[in-house]
This record gives C-alpha cells, sequence and structure tokens, in this order.
C-alpha cells in the first residue's frame, strides 16, 4: 500500500481495497538467522582445553597479581593492519587476565 495523501486514506495496489488508514493494524516482522555450526577451529580449542592441556604458548612473565612465574599468552589484531598486535595474558595460577598493545 501507498502510504495516504491528502485524505486517510489508502487504497491497495492489487487488489483496489480502499479503507482508512488509521483502521489498519500495525503488523510487526521478526527475522532469525539460522544456527551455524561451531567452526573446527573452537571445536579443537575446546577439546584440548577439556583434556587439561595448555590453552596457550606460556612465557617466563611474572604475574602483576600473585607473582607466579609464568602466564599463558596469546595474540590477537584487534586494531588496523598498520598497527601492532594485542596480546593477552592470563595466570595458570590465579587466573588474573591482562592485555597489552605492541
Amino acid at each position: 500500500m501507498d502510504p495516504p495523501t491528502n485524505n486517510d486514506n489508502v487504497t491497495c495496489s492489487c487488489c483496489k481495497h480502499t479503507c482508512r488508514f488509521a483502521d489498519l493494524a500495525v503488523a510487526e516482522v521478526t527475522t532469525a538467522s539460522a544456527p551455524t555450526a561451531k567452526p573446527a577451529w573452537l571445536i579443537d580449542f575446546e577439546e584440548k582445553d577439556k583434556a587439561g592441556q595448555d590453552k596457550h604458548a606460556i612465557i617466563e612473565e611474572p604475574c602483576p597479581k600473585c607473582g607466579h612465574p609464568e602466564m599463558f599468552f596469546y595474540t590477537m589484531q584487534l586494531r588496523s593492519v598498520d598497527e601492532g598486535s594485542t596480546v593477552f595474558y592470563e595466570c595458570p595460577k590465579c587466573h588474573h587476565k591482562y592485555s597489552q598493545n605492541n
């Protein structure tokens, strides 16, 4: 239907039915995406984590919270390509987490 013009009437372009615009019910439309499968890399990561294997590489860096001598770490490119990666650290003992931009 086209929006009403000067008067309050609207006309269907298919069947030519005419009614007052105020009498039309407002319809809500909701769309949803179909569920997608987990990527293989995520499944592999979760399986290794369940098996008790290290989640990430280990660096000899003391934890700033508890002083444990080693930390898990991994990097991600979160900013633009011409900027450095972000390094994420996690203590295997106290689970303290922090990140550092390079």
